[in-house]
């Protein structure tokens, strides 16, 4: 529960690591902001550790401005970057308040620190440059229309130290991103690697099956039709005894390009086994999945591959076609009756379409 708050309730991807880190971090200082704003301003209250009257009142409105920024990243994702710049804002108006009128309190102007470091972690370097420049302004002013009850030597020492702090930060906050960059980078092409297939780069298996299954769910719930065809490469097996397993690739690589030109960028195509091939024509009947498949044949058979130099050869695919039935109740049924398709065709002679 306390983990679905830190998330604003919403749910993140697994790419999308370094965004709910700063949901997670908002939300928790947002949380520690309000509660102990509350606790500060009531303290105040009861005489117990009095901030004044002006400065009480500041802490209950940056508490509400707290509880407020949490209450609007919760209507969407896109609200991070303004939460965050009202918590940021509330915060440095606060601090300056607390600069002004909580003259006994010696350490005040550690608040300022929190404020940069936080802007530098919630937002980005360049608004963790900007709160840090505007910091040492308010202090500086400050210091020099009031008497703030800080020496020199304070003074002088918190401006430095807000320097240095802003710094460090900008190198740690701008590595820790361009690591996070990296990271992301190398998890998409591990993505990449895990759904397509090594040699034609198309899908494979894996990912084709989850896909067919999703689209099986949306088939039951929308009622709409896909077919799915089957390819096997006729004769593949003596390719790959006569030229080598290199030229064979070399085929396999020549038969995915072909076919790619005939599909529609809708359509969904995946290598599922060695010389096997599976197609999903999406929003398609009967009679169209026919000629899609004829076309794959036809189109196949026409064109010539070179192996070595001169020689080339002559290539054909059978193909079984079937489409989604309303009685159907996992997509391994529509799988089946092409697979059964694909072999009917094949022992017709091959180079054929066959239904099932």
């Amino acid at each position: 529960m306390f983990n679905n708050f830190l998330q604003s309730g919403f749910a993140f991807q697994e790419n999308d690591d370094f965004t709910q880190f700063k949901f997670k971090v908002f939300n928790l200082i947002a949380l520690v902001i309000s509660i102990s704003s509350l606790i500060f301003a009531t303290l105040s209250d009861l005489g117990i550790n009095e901030l004044g009257d002006t400065h009480t009142s500041v802490n209950y409105i940056y508490a509400c401005f707290a509880i407020f920024s949490i209450g609007y990243l919760r209507l969407s994702k896109k609200n991070i970057n303004i939460a965050t710049q009202i918590l940021l804002l509330s915060s440095f108006v606060t601090f300056s308040s607390a600069l002004y009128f909580v003259v006994q309190d010696e350490f005040r102007i550690i608040w300022f620190y929190l404020l940069v470091y936080t802007a530098y972690i919630l937002a980005d370097s360049w608004c963790g440059v900007r709160y840090t420049i505007a910091s040492i302004v308010v202090i500086l002013l400050e210091n020099y229309f009031f008497d703030l009850g800080l020496s020199d030597l304070a003074i002088n020492s918190a401006t430095l130290g807000l320097v240095i702090g802003s710094l460090l930060s900008l190198i740690y906050t701008r590595k820790i991103r361009e690591y996070q960059n990296i990271l992301y980078n190398r998890n998409q092409e591990l993505e990449i690697i895990s759904s397509t297939d090594f040699l034609t780069g198309i899908m494979n298996k894996r990912v084709f099956e989850e896909t067919l299954n999703n689209l099986f769910i949306d088939s039951k719930e929308n009622t709409k039709l896909f077919s799915i065809l089957l390819l096997d490469l006729d004769h593949f097996k003596k390719i790959n005894d006569k030229y080598g397993h290199l030229i064979g690739n070399e085929v396999l690589i020549s038969f995915t390009y072909i076919i790619k030109l005939i599909l529609k960028k809708e359509d969904v195509f995946a290598r599922i086994g060695g010389e096997e091939f599976a197609i999903i024509l999406q929003d398609t009947n009967k009679k169209d999945a026919i000629l899609v498949a004829q076309q794959i044949c036809q189109e196949v058979q026409r064109q010539i591959i070179y192996v070595t130099g001169d020689e080339s050869v002559n290539i054909t695919t059978s193909i079984g076609v079937s489409l989604n039935k309303a009685e159907d109740m996992h997509f391994n049924a529509i799988f089946q009756r092409a697979d059964k398709a694909l072999y009917k065709a094949k022992d017709e002679g091959r180079n054929k379409v066959c239904i099932l």
